[in-house]
């Protein structure tokens, strides 16, 4: 039996069932949102040190690093939504474990950070599992709408859910916003059960087991990297994501900036960070928009031209109003950039393969973020403490790369035609497991 034959067709939830599944999961983004502040008051709670708190920012890009890449390949071999279900009860239990051991005085530091990067570890699942689930459960001419969507939650949630852990911890005390963190995950668990539980199950394989499943994962990641290097598309904006991360990771030099360089006042920096959160819910808005009426490529590499110019003008801009602007269109150009280059990925790559090659372009854009913060430290600390030249110089950086991936892809582009679906006919079965095992139909 061939593969294509074996190929079952996704078999569609109701509209209703999906719209509970996306509710789902952006109660699950908002319980991520109320993470990124819990995490670290937890650990100034219980250690008073600074820099223990800083460290608790460690677990979640560690954690991508450590497994992305395995991650990818076992989603590709699991059922996906099998790990999503998995991936939130871990974390369901580990937020849940904080709030129980933080009420009874029996945790630490090292707990915290362990139990953060469990979490974290799961969260990478999660994801990958998640963006392979949307491409089983939407049609591609939905997929920008769907992207957009789950990306403005994220961005919303980014925004809202540290401020929602200050209002919750002075009301109820930290504990009570650990359980109502746990509590987020045991909806999503909940919603994408109840779209399991909506579809026809002899249509959809449960995939193979784990042990099997675990089995030649070296070689899946080396699959998945030849799929990269082949589809030049794909690989063009990967590269493409990973230098705009490296300069884009001058960014965390924009509070010392606003503060040091141009002394203006805690309030008025802060504006001008939100402005960037701000600038994100409106990027999602225009992938949406323009990206039903423009190809994907052109506006891909519009939005990364946009974001280079934006990132040198923050290097000259010298008055709030400019500088509020411009952080605000820079998170715009961002996430158009990030929408729009995860929907071309649903797009283009086969789906036996697209969690290994989601999770390499996520690790590789992960991994130049510290780089870029580390040399642009460097660079402001030799320069005197200025930080203007370095902006300007990433965000010209930016630009020539942008011309470069323009050049080198993204202007031929995939030539796909609208409405196909490019490498969904023909998917290669994956190695170590029957083709008919790698069927994994919603």
């Amino acid at each position: 039996m061939t593969h294509a034959t074996a190929q079952a067709a996704p078999v569609r939830p109701s509209p209703l069932a999906f719209r509970v599944f996306l509710g789902g999961q952006s109660v699950s983004l908002i319980g991520d949102g109320l993470a990124i502040l819990a995490i670290p008051l937890l650990v100034l709670e219980v250690s008073g040190s600074p820099y223990a708190a800083v460290m608790a920012a460690i677990p979640r890009t560690v954690g991508y690093l450590l497994v992305g890449l395995p991650a990818g390949a076992l989603v590709d071999r699991l059922n996906p939504r099998t790990v999503m279900l998995a991936m939130d009860v871990v974390r369901f239990g580990v937020f849940l474990t904080l709030a129980v051991l933080s009420a009874s005085s029996h945790l630490s530091v090292p707990v915290i950070l362990a139990l953060a990067f469990v979490a974290a570890g799961a969260g990478v699942f999660f994801e990958t599992a998640l963006t392979v689930a949307v491409r089983d459960l939407v049609e591609e001419d939905r997929l920008v709408r769907t992207n957009s969507l789950l990306e403005a939650v994220n961005q919303s949630a980014q925004i809202v859910g540290p401020g929602l852990v200050g209002v919750l911890s002075a009301l109820w005390g930290l504990q009570a916003a650990l359980v109502i963190n746990a509590c987020t995950f045991a909806v999503s668990f909940a919603t994408v059960l109840r779209v399991l539980e909506g579809e026809d199950r002899t249509s959809r394989s449960a995939g193979p087991p784990l042990r099997t499943a675990l089995r030649g994962v070296g070689g899946d990641l080396v699959q998945g990297l030849r799929c990269l290097r082949s589809l030049r598309v794909v690989l063009v904006v990967t590269c493409l994501q990973a230098s705009a991360n490296l300069f884009l990771a001058v960014g965390y030099l924009l509070v010392f900036y606003l503060r040091d360089t141009l002394h203006l006042s805690a309030s008025a920096a802060s504006a001008v960070v939100s402005a960037g959160g701000v600038g994100g819910v409106l990027g999602t808005m225009v992938a949406l928009r323009l990206g039903r009426r423009m190809r994907h490529e052109t506006l891909i590499a519009l939005s990364a031209a946009c974001l280079g110019t934006t990132l040198a003008c923050l290097g000259v801009a010298t008055s709030l109003v400019p500088l509020l602007l411009l952080n605000l269109l820079l998170g715009a150009s961002t996430v158009t950039a990030v929408v729009l280059i995860r929907t071309l990925r649903q797009r283009l790559v086969p789906r036996a393969l697209l969690g290994r090659v989601t999770a390499t372009a996520r690790v590789a854009a992960l991994a130049a973020s510290p780089v870029g913060a580390l040399a642009g430290g460097a660079l402001t600390t030799l320069n005197h403490g200025d930080p203007r030249p370095v902006f300007m110089a990433a965000g010209a950086l930016s630009v020539l790369t942008t011309v470069a991936a323009w050049a080198f892809g993204l202007r031929a582009g995939s030539h796909a035609a609208p409405g196909t679906e490019q490498g969904r006919e023909q998917e290669p079965s994956l190695p170590g497991t029957p083709d008919a095992e790698t069927s994994e139909t919603p």
